[in-house]
């Protein structure tokens, strides 16, 4: 079936063509021209051609109302046409100084070191090969370890430190609470709860491992070399998590009256009247190397602790805190 030029479909296709070609070319004669100027001119609601059938001042309720609606439109019109010079434009004012992203440049001197002994051990464990085929991933995985510990270290060293400096502890809980006073103390508590809550667990984690790779071994290479050297029977001591400790090798025991007399000074740690004089420099040896285990032992659970401790209840410590200051600050700004 053809369609001749006379056909009513035809006729209604060659209608609508015209009057988009018409459309358009409004469209394009409205946007030619000086850039500047069309954001001048620019009235999507139509209000400068809109006959009132009366004078109408600036301060008029109606002009007042109506400028109140095309005030964000027109600025969202703005943004949708030229967001890149909207966005320069808006931050070109706070983006400065100190303010400015591109010369945040932090020191972070034990960050770079772990990063790179992390680095190195990574490399020869895998092998220069797999390093290599995996690289991308091991980067990626090493880099956002150090750049988590670079967050604690540098906001440690390079902001909270300078600023105890030069300004002292004075602002923590004066007598009488000022404005600078206040918004330092408020400053603090927020940026500390927002770094310390994603980077312990970060550094929780690095601990564990590092007492499960390190401080484990030479808790028990240590002990088993320090407890012969002492002339102690073999003992393999096992426990869930601290709970339900038992002897699986070696004589029975109670633990409870072990720990007592540990407490009470009961028990000597070496009795040097049962050592041979050539056995002293393996219990020094031996007993360096469990010491060294028990440190990291003791180091783990304080990052665990620290780690509880701020996931838990440091966003309360922090809340309470703004909260006493602004009530000092602004209800009772004469007490004492």
């Amino acid at each position: 079936l053809a369609f001749s030029p006379s056909s009513p479909s035809f006729t209604s296709t060659s209608s609508c063509s015209t009057h988009n070609k018409q459309l358009f070319s409004r469209v394009k004669t409205r946007f030619d021209g000086d850039y500047e100027q069309q954001l001048q001119t620019f009235d999507p609601l139509g209000f400068s051609d809109a006959d009132y059938g009366h004078e109408f001042s600036s301060s008029s309720p109606m002009v007042s109302s109506k400028a109140a609606v095309a005030a964000p439109i027109l600025a969202l019109s703005t943004i949708v046409i030229d967001p890149e010079s909207s966005y320069a434009a808006a931050t070109s004012s706070l983006s400065t100084g100190d303010f400015n992203p591109d010369n945040f440049r932090p020191v972070c001197g034990a960050s770079d070191s772990f990063y790179r002994f992390l680095q190195g051990s990574t490399r020869a464990v895998v092998g220069d090969e797999n390093f290599s085929e995996y690289g991308p991933l091991i980067a990626g995985g090493l880099l956002r370890i150090r750049l988590e510990l670079c967050v604690v270290e540098s906001f440690f060293n390079e902001a909270v430190g300078p600023f105890i400096k030069e300004n002292g502890l004075n602002w923590i809980l004066p007598i009488h609470e000022s404005v600078e006073t206040f918004l330092a103390g408020t400053i603090f508590a927020l940026a500390t709860t927002f770094i310390l809550v994603g980077s312990t667990k970060l550094v929780q984690i690095i601990a564990f491992y590092g007492d499960l790779l390190f401080g484990g071994p030479c808790r028990l290479i240590g002990g088993f070399f320090f407890d012969r050297a002492r002339g102690e029977p073999v003992t393999l001591d096992v426990s869930f998590f601290g709970f339900f400790k038992t002897r699986l090798v070696g004589p029975p025991v109670d633990f409870k009256e072990e720990e007592i007399k540990k407490v009470t000074g009961q028990t000597k740690l070496v009795d040097f009247d049962k050592v041979k004089p050539a056995e002293i420099p393996l219990i020094v040896l031996s007993g360096g190397v469990k010491l060294v285990g028990e440190a990291s032992k003791v180091f783990r659970e304080f990052i665990e602790a620290l780690d509880l401790f701020v996931g838990r209840y440091l966003v309360l410590l922090a809340s309470g805190y703004i909260i006493l200051k602004f009530v000092h600050f602004k209800i009772f700004p004469d007490f004492p």
